[in-house]
């Protein structure tokens, strides 16, 4: 895992994870690169094992940023894609990047088929541009029951990621940070009566207290546009921890936009026989399995046009 972030000020940072699967060929297949820096590396090495597979998920840019660097550290492995890969606002191949792929998921037989099976999830545009859309592949490890995602759902709890450093939960606990000022300034979510009412602020809490505030604030403003109550959380966090779910952010901008082929291939994934789900970002592994998987989907419409039936196929 390492921080992923966003800096200007609003300091919003939470984990990115790369999974590591060892093969029955005693190889290894890589889920998700993250930046392969000397500790990664060295990491990968203590397993002593060949890096034989690449693996990129999906089209968005912050998990296909350092698969060039990745490939490069290890050029005798395969790299496989999703389809429809694309940048913007400049739509530039991904040998730009540095990626070079040896096969497209769902056009091409990858070497290490017969232990995953795999499902594609690739709605239409989003409306930035025809060619900018969400494409996301779920892998179900059928030795292990592991089903392994992107961004598709995720698991947030107290439990904050080795990844995220003490100075940036102290600083988003402060209630005198630039995104607490700025959502002062513009009184957004009548931010400035809920100041004057409180009865305690960062001030009067000890480091732990700070921290704890600090992440709920950080996660809460990962998964959403704007939460209602930066100042004090708790609420919002009761309704979104301990529990596998959509990120309220991923639903909004993706998922409610094409909910019938969401259903599709959510119904797919849910198909297989899976204990733990290891998602790219917040808790993992997730003890869960189909049920926990379908009822994350619960928020989706149940109505559907006349011509689909009960799995999405059209009649």
């Amino acid at each position: 895992e390492q921080k992923q972030g966003i800096g200007l000020g609003l300091n919003v940072s939470v984990n990115v994870r790369m999974t590591v699967v060892k093969l029955r060929s005693g190889g290894l297949w890589v889920h998700a690169p993250i930046a392969p820096t000397d500790e990664c590396v060295a990491l990968l090495k203590e397993l002593d094992a060949p890096v034989e597979h690449v693996v990129l998920p999906t089209t968005l840019f912050e998990h296909k940023i350092f698969v060039g660097p990745f490939q490069r550290k290890f050029p005798d492995a395969t790299c496989y894609v999703a389809p429809d890969q694309w940048s913007w606002p400049v739509n530039l191949p991904p040998t730009f990047f540095g990626i070079f792929k040896d096969g497209v998921l769902g056009v091409d037989t990858p070497p290490w088929a017969d232990e995953f099976e795999y499902e594609l999830l690739t709605p239409p545009a989003l409306g930035v541009a025809s060619y900018v859309a969400f494409s996301e592949c779920a892998f179900f490890h059928k030795d292990t029951k592991t089903l392994l995602v992107t961004d598709a759902v995720v698991y947030v709890s107290d439990n904050v990621p080795d990844a995220i450093p003490d100075r940036d939960l102290l600083e988003s606990g402060d209630d005198d940070s630039f995104t607490i000022g700025a959502l002062k300034l513009l009184n957004l979510f009548d931010i400035r009566d809920k100041a004057r009412s409180r009865t305690r602020t960062s001030a009067d809490m000890n480091v732990d207290e700070r921290s704890k505030l600090g992440w709920q604030r950080n996660a809460l403003q990962a998964l959403y546009f704007g939460p209602s109550n930066l100042l004090d959380p708790d609420e919002s966090w009761a309704q979104i921890t301990n529990r596998m779910i959509v990120a309220p952010v991923v639903s909004t901008l993706v998922y409610e936009n094409v909910p019938l082929e969401v259903q599709r291939w959510a119904r797919r994934v849910g198909r297989w026989n899976f204990t733990r789900v290891v998602p790219c970002h917040f808790d993992a592994p997730i003890k869960a399995g189909p049920r926990e998987w379908n009822a994350a989907f619960g928020f989706l419409p149940t109505s559907r046009p006349p011509d689909v039936d009960e799995d999405g196929d059209t009649r």
